[in-house]
């Protein structure tokens, strides 16, 4: 019968990632809800949304893991608290023995996996080094694009990401060396963009924008007294690639894997 022990799956997950060397923002690291002891298929997504469980419902999932990089949906609004998964949903992977793994900083750290790592490769960047410590890790990557134009960067990122982005032009269209950084999410440390300035680095790709959250605010008056152009491509979509690329992680463990996409809040950029 195809598939691995449940057990050794969050082993290997562990061994993987370490979780127990950075801190959380959420209640519990790695499993949420165990509901099977062997597991057949991983899916994977960013959230656990109404999008993914439609998904899952769709493909009568049963006997399986779903591994999401947040344990929760989505947040309606940048503003808001991100809301609890409801019951009806618990209920289902509940009766589909489909146990919710969820790894949030542990997958930010960076790494092969991770949402900079991932995304700065999708975008056919060079990672030259990495910044922005958060939770006892590092999540951030310090980037290198084949173009040295801050309008092909956004149309490459436009084109990757598969939806609307924000750009606000606070630096040079030349971009010194191609450089520029990735904080995949949201970045609500506003000393980075000093940072930067000193780095040379022009561009700085993250993924909630808009000014009516506040502290977001703050952030582009920081990127604006640096010169460092902030470009926004909203949350969902700048950490997708994360679990797109763990789909070959699991497939390295033996097991069949797939991602669920979710469509991006606009709304954040």
């Amino acid at each position: 019968m195809k598939g691995i022990k449940a057990v050794e799956l969050y082993e290997a997950l562990e061994e993987e990632f370490r979780p127990w060397e950075c801190t959380e923002v959420f209640p519990k690291k790695g499993l949420q809800f165990h509901h099977t002891d062997w597991i057949e298929k991983v899916y994977t997504s960013t959230f656990v949304g109404e999008e993914v469980l439609d998904q899952l419902k769709q493909k009568n999932a049963r006997r399986c893991m779903l591994f999401t990089h947040h344990p929760v949906p989505q947040r309606s609004a940048p503003w808001e608290k991100p809301p609890a998964i409801p019951q009806e949903h618990l209920a289902f992977l509940q009766e589909q023995e489909i146990t919710l793994f969820s790894y949030h900083i542990p997958l930010d750290r960076n790494g092969p996996y991770s949402p900079g790592a991932s995304l700065a490769k999708a975008l056919g960047g060079e990672i030259e080094g990495e910044f922005y410590q958060q939770n006892q890790v590092l999540m951030g990557v310090l980037c290198r694009f084949p173009s040295t134009r801050r309008s092909d960067l956004c149309e490459a990122l436009e084109k990757t990401l598969g939806n609307p982005i924000a750009c606000y032009p606070y630096g040079p269209e030349e971009l010194s060396g191609g450089r520029f950084a990735i904080m995949a999410g949201g970045a609500k440390d506003h000393q980075i963009y000093r940072q930067l300035r000193g780095w040379g680095v022009d561009a700085f790709i993250t993924g909630v924008t808009n000014r009516q959250v506040p502290w977001v605010e703050e952030n582009h008056r920081a990127a604006m007294e640096n010169q460092v152009s902030l470009i926004g491509g909203t949350h969902c979509a700048t950490e997708k690639f994360a679990p797109m690329a763990m789909v070959q992680f699991f497939c390295g463990l033996g097991l069949e894997a797939e991602f669920l996409s979710e469509t991006p809040h606009l709304n954040e950029l």
